[in-house]
């Protein structure tokens, strides 16, 4: 059971919530686990448009089975959460009823708080890490998709309850050089628990993966959710798992879908196996 964080230290713009998206839809598919994305945006409904349009049936509606959902209060979500935990009666089996099932028994999602608020929220945020931890009893993986709005302290304390932390990173020269710099100057970003993670891979840039690796002395290559337009269109109609089951018996000789379905997939294998190492004591 683990926690794996998505942090986005670039100045730019990297696509990491519909990366953190296209990963756990991945794993779902792929995977019997029970993950839990855990969306901390603030005034952001990008995560939860990834998988839920309320005006049209998902073709994935099938493979969603609320049945075994008893007292479910998603309407209250993040919100009722932290509401439990200052009352001090919150508990693992309670935080199934504030999520949304995505794929039965797989992949659910517990959405960001509604507030508009930028105070409510960063005071909101100080449960972060005792959601994960909770959460943590009764799913075997948490996504995190990590806002930048979380104060740092409330960030660290994310960390310290993760088992694995994926940092954000564009391909560009001066991205790569920002966390270059990083390196050298925080210790947190040397550690073992620490890999990489390119949204809107372009293969053909000279910034490949493992170009970046070798500017960077990284010993592993970074995890890459290459760029694709039918993939980015689905995250906007709530059909990403639709899109993914498409595209699921494609290959790399298929095009583009099956790269990016390729790509994907040997992301999250190795992103399974780096957590892995990390709770078993191998890292």
């Amino acid at each position: 059971m683990s926690v794996i964080t998505f942090v986005n230290v670039d100045k730019k713009e990297i696509a990491q919530t519909t990366s953190v998206a296209a990963l756990a839809s991945c794993m779902g598919i792929e995977h019997a686990y029970r993950t839990l994305i855990m969306s901390t945006d603030f005034n952001d409904k990008t995560m939860e448009n990834c998988f839920f349009n309320e005006s049209r049936k998902s073709q994935a509606r099938s493979l969603i089975n609320q049945m075994g959902r008893k007292n479910v209060d998603v309407s209250s979500g993040m919100e009722g959460l932290v509401r439990m935990f200052a009352s001090n009666t919150a508990s693992s089996e309670i935080i199934k009823s504030y999520t949304r099932p995505i794929l039965n028994e797989r992949l659910d999602l517990l959405e960001g708080p509604k507030t508009t608020d930028i105070r409510d929220y960063q005071q909101i945020s100080t449960y972060f890490s005792n959601i994960a931890e909770y959460a943590n009893k009764v799913y075997d993986l948490i996504l995190v998709d990590l806002n930048k709005n979380v104060p740092k302290e409330n960030q660290e304390k994310l960390f310290s309850v993760s088992s694995v932390i994926v940092v954000g990173l564009s391909q560009t020269p001066q991205a790569i050089e920002y966390f270059n710099q990083l390196k050298q100057t925080n210790s947190f970003f040397t550690k073992s628990n620490v890999t990489l993670l390119i949204g809107k891979y372009n293969p053909e840039s000279r910034y490949t993966a493992k170009n970046i690796a070798r500017m960077l002395n990284e010993k592993e290559t970074p995890l890459v959710v290459p760029y694709n337009i039918a993939f980015t269109d689905n995250c906007c109609t709530g059909t990403i798992i639709d899109y993914m089951l498409s595209v699921q018996s494609l290959s790399f000789k298929n095009g583009k879908d099956g790269y990016f379905y390729e790509e994907v997939k040997k992301s999250i294998e190795a992103l399974d196996f780096l957590r892995q190492e990390v709770d078993f004591g191998m890292k």
